[in-house]
């Protein structure tokens, strides 16, 4: 895997989801040890990202459809990666595992908010049944230290509503799969709009948003999304879905101004060296 990146950062967590078997729901809930605020009555929490730290994580989260938007007001790229609270654990304690990059075997990822380039704010809608789940940011600092490790964690749980919500309107369809991502749906065109995320793989990718700087290429996008934390931009980095399995229900809302965009997802060939699987498009001025 890439030395950097949002799964690729997280080279430690992408060996053992890879092995391990998936689980369909985490623990039951208890409270989250974060320095949280609570939203009460809504199923829309705006989280700030700082370097290095969460604010605004929800303590207590109704179940079902639920919006996360996270504000990056740090000076590094961040992400909201979710991760489902694994038997045996207290949120507490999978938090402070996170940070010592301890690791349990039977850890699972939940749909999160992939990369945002500072100053920007990204929108994922996910449907989360009850439990307990934490939140890292897998990034790598310039150092090479994972954020998470720098202390930006946290947790929350869900606790089981009657009302679970409702999926947001989608205007297209991304769907990841072994050798391409396919795109489906009416065209993009500039305005807010909502892509329903899939994966078909039983293993967890991540999805990622990028948007080209003026002059530069695909590659050039692709090889500083490689090498983020040390060469500089050929693209924005707006978001996208973390953390994706077969079956996770998440969509991504994002302003879509005219220009090239590139959604990517990471890879690995058969000797392990890293890759991406990527698909670009035009959205066109009004």
């Amino acid at each position: 895997m890439r030395s950097t990146g949002s799964i690729a950062a997280i080279a430690i967590l992408a060996i053992t989801l890879a092995a391990c078997p998936s689980k369909d729901r985490a623990k039951p809930a208890v409270a989250a040890p974060h320095d949280s605020i609570v939203a009460s009555a809504t199923r829309d929490y705006l989280v700030t990202a700082t370097d290095y730290a969460y604010t605004g994580l929800p303590v207590h989260a109704p179940s079902g459809w639920v919006t996360l938007r996270l504000a990056n007001r740090g000076s590094e790229q961040h992400m909201l990666g979710v991760l489902a609270v694994p038997d045996g654990y207290t949120p507490a304690m999978f938090v402070d595992s996170l940070m010592h990059q301890h690791i349990p075997q039977d850890v699972k990822g939940w749909a999160g908010i992939d990369v945002v380039s500072p100053g920007d704010t990204a929108v994922v809608s996910v449907y989360f049944p009850p439990g307990e789940y934490a939140v890292g940011c897998f990034v790598k600092s310039p150092d090479g230290t994972l954020h998470v490790v720098k202390g930006m964690a946290g947790s929350f749980d869900v606790v089981a509503a009657s009302d679970t919500g409702s999926a947001p309107v989608s205007d297209a369809v991304a769907t990841m799969s072994g050798n391409g991502i396919e795109l489906t749906g009416a065209p993009l065109t500039s305005g807010v709009r909502t892509l329903r995320v899939l994966s078909d793989g039983p293993h967890f990718r991540d999805f990622q948003l990028l948007k080209l700087l003026p002059g530069r290429s695909s590659q050039d996008a692709l090889r500083w999304y490689a090498n983020r934390a040390t060469i500089a931009p050929a693209a924005t980095a707006i978001g996208g879905v973390s953390g994706m399995y077969a079956g996770q229900k998440a969509s991504m809302t994002a302003n879509f101004t005219s220009g090239s965009y590139v959604m990517l997802f990471d890879v690995q060939d058969a000797r392990g060296h890293p890759g991406f699987v990527h698909r670009t498009f035009a959205v066109p001025e009004r």
